[in-house]
């Protein structure tokens, strides 16, 4: 896969991860599998590839299918809640960047994250998911930046829910960091909208359609 591909699919993490917040925060429920593949997706910390992250292009395909549809004109089914937790998330990984210490925090809470990962060996045991938030919450969330989730309060204040969203936020953070590694920056979304909407149509069309 070419770099620019790569910028793409670490893009449509950015925005998997926001659309998944968006579904737990109004439903209080969220795909197992889904909430798997990102888990693992974070804990995957020495990778072979930026496809290997998502586990595929397949992996990535709701983020693939939110990013065509916000970057077409018509943009239709991709919510301005989706949108701006997507622009939150690039904006607070690029002020992650700038603390060392915050990021030099996250490298060892992440460690910590995949010891426990591997000692229950499920990426939905509470206690590992429960790790994988407390990497966002001793992180991302001491910036003078929030990223303001909106939804449904009964939903929002169960403690195992809330966890489950800062682990997905930290999917996107992950997606985002990706994705400046690969050379993308804010401005390219609106400068090469229609390469990157054409690039991520072209990543679609390659996952083969499956008989169950």
């Amino acid at each position: 896969m070419d770099a620019f591909s790569n910028q793409v699919l670490s893009l449509a993490g950015v925005f998997q991860s926001a659309l998944y917040v968006e579904r737990l925060a109004r439903n209080g429920s969220l795909d197992g599998e889904d909430m798997a593949r990102c888990i693992r997706s974070v804990l995957n910390l020495n990778p072979e590839s930026v496809e290997a992250i998502y586990e595929g292009i397949e992996g990535n395909q709701a983020g693939l299918e939110g990013l065509g549809k916000v970057l077409s004109k018509r943009g239709d089914g991709v919510s301005q809640e989706v949108v701006r937790y997507a622009m939150g998330i690039l904006h607070a990984q690029r002020k992650l960047m700038n603390r060392s210490d915050l990021m030099e925090t996250l490298g060892k809470t992440l460690d910590r994250a995949a010891d426990q990962y591997r000692y229950f060996d499920d990426p939905l045991h509470e206690a590992v998911v429960a790790a994988c938030a407390n990497c966002y919450q001793e992180s991302v969330s001491k910036l003078n930046f929030r990223i303001r989730v909106m939804g449904n309060p009964s939903y929002l204040q169960n403690p195992q829910t809330a966890d489950k969203v800062r682990a997905l936020l930290l999917f996107g953070i992950r997606s985002a960091h990706l994705w400046h590694q690969q050379g993308g920056r804010r401005w390219h979304i609106l400068m090469k909208r229609n390469r990157i909407n054409n690039t991520a149509q072209a990543l679609l069309e390659q996952i083969k359609p499956t008989i169950h």
